[in-house]
């Protein structure tokens, strides 16, 4: 139904796609022409594979020489990497595309990771540019854009893809925590994913979460970074460049998915206040410019702006040691002259920088210099960086 970015633009060699649960990574790679498929969300062959990892090879010796061989999920049998480092240097023109939903296993566990012989991508939940015509900004912010989700809305099937959002984040605490054995105490990591969730979008204090979950200050260190190897969101720190004294060394957090994060919060059925749509409008636009950094391959660096006095700008753009613009969001219609004072305050330390403003607005201004654009446009300028 949908168009994805990464359609037909997948590497003729072998690589790695990881990307959360129900992004599509399965539906993408279904349109590969491959040799062999080993599916490890079956648990059957999960096992079979866990005991014996070899019999890989000797499924593939009565094949051709010559392929793509397609292994869905591949951190939950890490051993077969090492199978696979072995048949690459043996057959040249084997290739092999590995699905992940989580890098956690293979990152800690000292996994092969077939030492710079596959390639690495990501996939992640719809873009504005995927959704096209089919794109409805109440929709994105209240409920996310995982494809089946976005699917039911189309069809007028709000209590589905509520349902769903539900059902998702049971099956991560499940099938991604508790399963993998990646926390001892489970409750604590629910407990913390609560407030986790309650403050998406702003800085985080974690000697305050800690106090908050009841567990030490490194253990919320921890919980974030299951979550960034999980693939639900993403550590976003402060820009330090300059006024390194003056501003704050605490990071934000932003989930993958708007509805996954209101899943997590129980407030899918709950109308969100004009602050909260405001945060869930930051934290898509922040997704959306996050997505295109991987798609695009484009190698910058995210981050956000903030002084000791408080003042912010949203969203900072790096590329080396090179600052590229500053972007602040507002979920406003009207944008008057004191929705510019984080950017006054950025353009003070940074004058010849560009920067913009992203709001919900149908035609584009110009405030004082800043331009205040839709969000379509606002990335179609940032495609160009």
């Amino acid at each position: 139904m949908f168009r994805r970015t990464l359609q037909g633009k997948l590497p003729q060699r072998s690589f790695f796609l990881f990307g959360p649960r129900q992004v599509g990574k399965s539906t993408l790679l279904g349109g590969l022409k491959t040799l062999f498929t080993v599916d490890l969300l079956d648990p059957e062959k999960q096992l079979t594979y866990i005991k014996d990892p070899t019999l890989l090879s000797r499924q593939l010796e009565s094949l051709p020489r010559k392929g793509m061989v397609l292994i869905d999920e591949i951190q939950r049998v890490p051993k077969l990497l090492d199978v696979i480092h072995g048949l690459l240097e043996k057959q040249p023109g084997l290739n092999f595309a590995m699905s992940g939903s989580s890098a956690r296993k293979l990152r800690h566990g000292a996994a092969n990771l077939l030492g710079g012989r596959a390639l690495y991508r990501t996939m992640h939940p719809l873009t504005l540019e995927e959704l096209g015509k089919d794109f409805h900004l109440d929709w994105v912010l209240n409920f996310g854009t995982l494809p089946k989700i976005y699917t039911h809305l189309i069809q007028g099937k709000e209590d589905v893809a509520q349902d769903l959002l539900r059902s998702y984040v049971i099956t991560y605490l499940r099938e991604e925590i508790k399963a993998e054995a990646l926390v001892r105490n489970l409750q604590g990591f629910q407990n913390f994913l609560d407030i986790a969730a309650a403050q998406f979008a702003e800085q985080v204090n974690f000697t305050d979460m800690g106090r908050e979950c009841a567990v030490a200050y490194s253990t919320v260190r921890e919980f974030y970074s299951i979550l960034e190897d999980t693939l639900m969101g993403f550590i976003m720190p402060p820009c330090l460049k300059s006024l390194r004294k003056r501003m704050s060394h605490s990071p934000k957090f932003y989930f993958f998915d708007n509805g996954v994060t209101r899943a997590i919060l129980g407030t899918l059925k709950t109308a969100a206040s004009p602050l909260e749509r405001g945060r869930l409008f930051e934290q898509w636009f922040i997704q959306e410019v996050y997505r295109m950094n991987a798609y695009g391959q484009k190698d910058w660096k995210l981050s956000f702006w903030r002084t000791g006095h408080g003042a912010e700008v949203d969203l900072v753009i790096e590329r080396g040691r090179e600052i590229l613009c500053g972007i602040e969001c507002k979920f406003k219609k009207t944008i008057s002259r004191a929705d510019l004072s984080g950017i006054d305050s950025f353009r003070g330390v940074y004058p010849k920088k560009p920067c913009y403003i992203v709001a919900p607005i149908e035609i584009p201004l110009t405030m004082d210099g800043i331009k205040v654009l839709p969000p379509h446009q606002m990335l179609e300028v940032l495609e160009r960086f």
